[in-house]
């Protein structure tokens, strides 16, 4: 599965709206077996959440979101870097 990024404009959403489209996304997860939500922030002052999920495809996320009437307003495979994983080496070329 690949790693993606989504961000969701939620312009005045309160906690409750939020918590409730959190919900909705769960819900709708078990349409998409090979799909899991990782983790998001919420972004008050842009007010975006920048969600992390594992899908085998962005299309998929589009219609995960969709069917759980949340936005899905930018979606962008990214690959993780950890500084765990980082060992102060550098590669040349």
């Amino acid at each position: 599965m690949a790693l993606f990024l989504i961000r969701r404009h939620f312009p005045g959403a309160s906690d409750r709206d939020l918590d409730a489209a959190a919900a909705r996304s769960l819900s709708c997860l078990a349409w998409y077996p090979n799909m899991r939500w990782l983790r998001s922030y919420w972004d008050a002052t842009a007010e975006d959440t920048l969600c992390i999920y594992e899908a085998d495809d962005a299309d998929d996320l589009r219609l995960h979101a969709a069917r759980a009437h949340i936005p899905c307003d930018e979606v962008t495979e990214v690959a993780e870097i950890l500084p765990d994983r980082f060992d102060g080496s550098l590669t040349e070329g």
